[in-house]
């Protein structure tokens, strides 16, 4: 990574300590979007997380701020199997090297990956993406943050060293939650996981079920299981539990 300027290393490191006040990881997500705008001037931010890369690119906790927000849905129901950096990082090893521009992969984007372009980016006003994830295998946890522009050449050295340099302190604090959820946490499922996050976040079962792109049925069998599991009388004991 290129070396960063005194005032851009302080950016970050507020950066990370905003972040330190999260308890679950959509609010970590939360606060980190926020952050990102405050900060550094990242106004159009999307974080996702998740237990491998197919749920990574479907996290229906993933957290968004400004452009971001409205590509979320669309992203978790078709345009996930066609972003062309997501295809350039699996080719390349994963988590390893620096985050990828739109730009970089240009020479991905034919046949029907031309839809994220056409029918993804350029309806939403997005001309430019930047996006990186890392893993931590011992947790079983990958993070994503993918940054969003309506100008092109948005993104040059200076953003990229910047997003490379704050995944890795980010990730440890998205690891130190998982470490600190309830015991029974580890019982669920990955579906029955999301679930219970989005419930803490105070959605109702329809809108659970939209995120996750399930049936209202499904989620609420979800919910159900997670809370036989846990032990929880009722849905609230269900949230606040997992919440702290």
């Amino acid at each position: 990574m290129d070396l960063l300027p005194v005032a851009d290393v302080d950016r970050l490191l507020a950066v990370v300590a905003d972040c330190h006040s999260a308890r679950t990881l959509p609010e970590l997500g939360a606060l980190l979007a926020e952050s990102l705008a405050g900060r550094l001037e990242f106004r159009n931010a999307a974080v996702l997380s998740g237990d491998t890369r197919p749920r990574l690119f479907r996290d229906a906790t993933a957290q968004a701020s400004g452009l971001a927000v409205p590509t979320m849905d669309p992203y978790r129901e078709r345009f996930h199997r066609l972003d062309p950096i997501a295809l350039a990082a699996r080719r390349r090893g994963g988590e390893s090297g620096r985050p990828l521009r739109l730009l970089d992969v240009e020479h991905l984007i034919d046949g029907e990956r031309r839809a994220y372009v056409d029918d993804f980016l350029r309806p939403a006003g997005i001309g430019a993406v930047m996006a990186k994830s890392w893993s931590c295998p011992d947790a079983g946890l990958l993070l994503g943050v993918a940054l969003f522009d309506e100008e092109e050449r948005a993104f040059g050295a200076r953003e990229v060293t910047l997003l490379g340099s704050l995944g890795p302190a980010v990730l440890r604090i998205a690891a130190g939650l998982l470490d600190a959820r309830p015991p029974w946490a580890r019982l669920l499922t990955p579906r029955e996981t999301e679930a219970v996050a989005l419930l803490s976040e105070g959605l109702r079962d329809e809108e659970i079920a939209r995120r996750m792109v399930v049936d209202v049925g499904t989620a609420k069998k979800h919910l159900a299981a997670a809370r036989r599991k846990s032990g929880a009388p009722n849905r609230v004991a269900l949230a606040r539990a997992w919440a702290g």
